[in-house]
């Protein structure tokens, strides 16, 4: 059963993650170990990695990869058990919540532009100063509705509280998720003025009791397909899947912003497959990969956003502002919750 959402567990899961939780290939060179083992998500994420990325990337290096199949928070215990010296990956794909903690210990190192070419036409949301990491995929999440259930689609992510018709009706997540940590952050911001104002967000989270509270996306798209939620945020990646597979669903971009499901590349420090893990960033961020990333993902290379604007994706119908190509994406410093001191 989902935890509630609340203070305590909030500062308790944010301490708790805290302690334990250019298209050519580069040159790679021979004496290094010809097997990369990177991580990533089971489901959709391992079958689009194994189908469309893994064949192409193994031809031309003449390398095999590993997947490391697992949740983010699961690369917390996982790169601790082998430590900085002997890292069981040798690039981390994971949320930046968790990125940052991981980063602070010490495991990842800068990228260097030279290995990794690409990295230069990332966009400025996907940079990071001294290249210690790269955002390569992002999935915007905004407010998603049921458009046969909800006759007046909600526009702000405030109205979700003053709303009466959609009350028992909106679905939220787990805190243990990083959509439901980063929805505590966003709502904290919205009402208490940073994200470490969440004693005002908890106040009006409270407000939408009762709620369907869920510990992943694919359940909470479940509880939209039976109708047991009719209003969630939920990322567009996945709305258009539902909209595609002919669920009668919608999504709004709030004023107030968005967060995304973010998927940074960190190679690690103590890695002894360094070269193939320059070569596998760079892989994700070439203009091509990206291409194939967009059908289900919002890429981040400058080029091809222009090129395939959200909005202009086949099939998709979420409505999103013509005048401009990015969206109102809120970043947050989420170690300063964690470390903040005096925290219960």
């Amino acid at each position: 059963m989902p935890s509630p959402v609340s203070r305590r567990s909030f500062l308790s899961t944010a301490a708790a993650v805290g302690a334990t939780a250019g298209l050519g290939m580069p040159h790679i060179a021979r004496a290094q170990a010809k097997t990369l083992t990177v991580s990533c998500y089971g489901g959709a994420y391992e079958k689009f990695f194994r189908e469309h990325l893994l064949p192409d990337f193994q031809k031309e290096t003449g390398s095999t990869v590993r997947l490391a199949l697992g949740n983010a928070k699961d690369n917390i215990p996982l790169m601790r058990a082998g430590g900085v010296d002997n890292p069981p990956l040798d690039v981390c794909m994971t949320n930046e919540v968790i990125a940052q903690i991981l980063r602070t210990e010490g495991y990842f190192m800068p990228i260097p532009e030279d290995k990794v070419p690409n990295i230069k036409d990332a966009a400025p949301i996907a940079r990071y100063p001294d290249n210690i990491a790269v955002t390569g995929l992002a999935q915007p999440v905004g407010i998603a509705y049921r458009s046969d259930l909800v006759s007046k689609p909600p526009e702000s992510w405030k109205e979700l509280f003053t709303r009466t018709d959609l009350k028992g009706k909106i679905g939220v997540y787990n805190i243990t998720n990083s959509l439901g940590f980063m929805f505590v952050l966003l709502m904290a911001r919205i009402f208490g003025g940073s994200e470490q104002g969440y004693d005002a967000a908890f106040t009006e989270i409270a407000k939408l009791k009762p709620f369907n509270q869920v510990d992943f996306s694919g359940t909470m798209e479940i509880a939209l397909s039976r109708g047991e939620v009719e209003v969630a945020p939920l990322d567009f990646a996945a709305v258009m899947r539902l909209q595609k597979g002919g669920m009668a669903i919608d999504a709004k971009v709030p004023p107030e912003g968005m967060v995304m499901f973010d998927q940074v590349f960190n190679v690690s420090k103590g890695g002894k497959s360094k070269e193939l893990a320059f070569a596998w960033v760079d892989y994700i961020l070439r203009p091509t990969t990206q291409q194939k990333l967009v059908n289900m993902l919002l890429e981040l290379n400058k080029a091809a956003l222009v090129a395939y604007h959200l909005g202009r994706m086949a099939g998709v119908r979420v409505k999103l502002p013509a005048s401009h190509v990015g969206l109102p994406i809120t970043l947050f410093d989420a170690m300063r919750v964690v470390l903040r001191k005096g925290a219960p």
